[in-house]
């Protein structure tokens, strides 16, 4: 297991550590921030914030801090263990999100629970370590982003990952495949296969292919599509990889860079305005400190190298608007009925918001079959699993590590295509017209579906006692839906008005209301049948005709934790906040 490790250095006179606890140690994190002048300021040690850190400090020349407001995940069950995940909500490395009520979608307010620790969403995630296809990574560049493209985002993702080829004990148990030759063998980020995968992941594979999906026996190259085996984020030992623990922790002695956290909460950008050069943009804003509130409600300065510091803003998709607007930068029509001056007016910053949306449907196993809920009412059971996890075995060794990336078209009848092609044509009013054609001609090209398995009971409101189950999530890839995020006081302290505004969009509640019916397939299936005894949710007193599945998708629908596009890269004409350097416009 990953041991803590502290390191005295001197740095500009002041004893310090590398990591300063500012729990424990707030008179040191003063200390530093008082005495010394950063090249770069990272706010927010997640899984970017701490990967550019890692790159940056390469070059010894130069001082990199780090701003993270969460703890540390090092030796923490929840984070460690892969079977864990997703155990962190409510609890207190969880920002506690919830959406506003969702006018689309029966006014619910649905759970966007998010990482508050190093590391991020790396430490609380799924595990699940996929690509996507090579068309959606070269529709980023054919958006305006010069050389943002496959080719580029392949050699990164090789860059950061070390495979870990499956033994032959696994082969044989398992049937785990991987082309190692399509995937990293050097980077800092361990991704392997578990050494246990459930039955009912097992017959997953079989029931895909008994539907008549491809098996894909080389999804990490560009082309996804089909059933296979994922690999997952965790070490051949089992523990999870976070970017604290495959990026901050082999570098942890350098002297050049030093992480606050367990309290370093930024609540503003300090900025003077310049005159701009383009019409666009008449003043501009250049970052001159970064306000950061200690455990004892006193606010210090971060600061940057006079002309050549540099603050880089990875504080996810939530926090990173929410500061551009408390500091000036956004939509003067967000940030003046607040009183707040407006430095740069950028309308789209916490626009263009979108997440995956998600349906569940939830399975009973037969007897004597088993899922995780075993582990809630078997004590003896939880205790075999509990002793075997730490020779990197059992249960607790598994998250996640069979997925199926449908396309539309293996989802859909003949006739259906028809209607789809047809309520494509309808644009939603809240995306930008180039998004919506980039989305739309790529339907038929890429996956549109994702199709996994929860193992456990993870919908539904009637649960037998002693019996397990296990759901499948349907995932609609590409919805069409946009929202927002956007602050309505000018306080660090409440949360943004966070909306996604799921199923705005005819496409999105009619696809993903097909899709989620056509989950039933699997569980049609003689593999399937094998092992499942009843659907409980949302049972078969739901008939299989188009009303009934648009209801249950409006009033259930959940979000797949994967809130993207509120600083998004784009030209500052189509929505843009930040150009190809990634530098905020204005």
């Amino acid at each position: 297991m990953l041991a803590k490790i502290s390191v005295t250095l001197a740095l500009s006179g002041i004893a310090s550590s590398t990591l300063i606890n500012l729990q424990t140690n707030s008179a040191n994190g003063k200390s530093v921030l008082s005495s010394t002048v950063f090249d770069y300021i990272v706010i927010g040690g997640g899984t970017a914030g701490l990967t550019v850190a890692r790159r940056l400090s390469d070059d010894t020349s130069k001082k990199v801090l780090v701003l993270e407001a969460g703890r540390s995940g090092i030796n923490d069950p929840l984070v460690t263990i892969p079977q864990k995940s997703f155990s962190f909500i409510g609890t207190d490395i969880d920002w506690l999100y919830n959406t506003a009520p969702q006018t689309n979608a029966a006014n619910q307010t649905v759970n966007l629970s998010s990482g508050k620790i190093l590391g991020g969403g790396s430490a609380v995630n799924g595990l699940v370590w996929v690509r996507g296809a090579k068309e959606e990574y070269n529709a980023i560049e054919d958006l305006g982003n010069s050389g943002w493209n496959w080719n580029r985002f392949y050699a990164a993702m090789k860059k950061a990952e070390a495979v870990k080829t499956p033994s032959a004990v696994q082969t044989n148990q398992f049937g785990y495949t991987v082309k190692a030759s399509s995937l990293g063998s050097s980077g800092p980020v361990d991704v392997s296969f578990p050494n246990y995968l459930p039955l009912q992941h097992q017959k997953f594979i079989t029931a895909s292919t008994q539907l008549g999906h491809k098996f894909n026996a080389d999804p990490y190259s560009g082309d996804n599509r089909g059933i296979f085996y994922s690999l997952a984020s965790q070490t051949p030992a089992a523990v999870r990889e976070t970017s604290e623990f495959a990026y901050l922790d082999p570098v942890v002695s350098r002297s050049n860079l030093i992480v606050l956290y367990n309290g370093a909460l930024v609540t503003k950008l300090n900025t003077t305005a310049t005159p701009g050069t383009v019409p666009a943009f008449p003043q501009v804003a250049v970052a001159t400190g970064v306000q950061v509130r200690f455990p004892d409600n006193t606010v210090q300065i971060a600061k940057p190298k006079p002309s050549t510091g540099e603050v880089i803003l990875s504080s996810g998709t939530v926090r990173t608007p929410q500061l551009l607007e408390l500091s000036g930068i956004g939509d003067r029509n967000v940030l003046s009925p607040l009183g707040i001056n407006t430095l740069v007016h950028l309308p789209g910053v916490g626009a263009n918001y979108e997440d995956h949306t998600i349906t569940i449907l939830t399975y009973k196993l037969k007897l004597p079959y088993l899922s995780f809920d075993a582990l809630k009412y078997d004590p003896v059971l939880l205790a075999v699993q509990e002793s075997l996890y730490p020779q990197g075995k059992g249960w607790l060794t598994f998250a996640n590590s069979v997925l199926n990336m449908a396309p539309a078209d293996k989802i859909l009848t003949s006739a259906e295509i028809k209607t789809a092609k047809q309520i494509l044509q309808n644009k939603p009013p809240t995306i930008q017209q180039d998004l919506y054609t980039s989305i739309k001609d790529r339907v038929f090209k890429v996956p549109q579906i994702e199709y996994l398995l929860f193992n456990s009971f993870s919908g539904g409101t009637v649960k037998e006692a002693n019996r397990s189950y296990v759901s499948m999530a349907v995932t609609h890839l590409h919805p069409l839906s946009r929202g927002s995020i956007h602050i309505n006081t000018t306080s660090i302290d409440d949360h943004p008005v966070i909306n996604p505004n799921v199923l705005e969009s005819e496409w999105d509640t009619w696809f993903l209301s097909k899709a989620t019916a056509y989950g039933r397939k699997f569980f049609q299936t003689p593999a399937f049948q094998e092992i499942f005894e009843e659907e409980v949710w949302p049972t078969t007193a739901l008939a299989n005709n188009d009303a009934q599945w648009q209801k249950f998708v409006k009033d259930n629908i959940n979000v797949g934790y994967h809130s993207v596009g509120t600083a998004s890269l784009l030209p500052l004409s189509k929505g843009g906040v930040v150009d190809t350097n990634l530098k905020v416009y204005g």
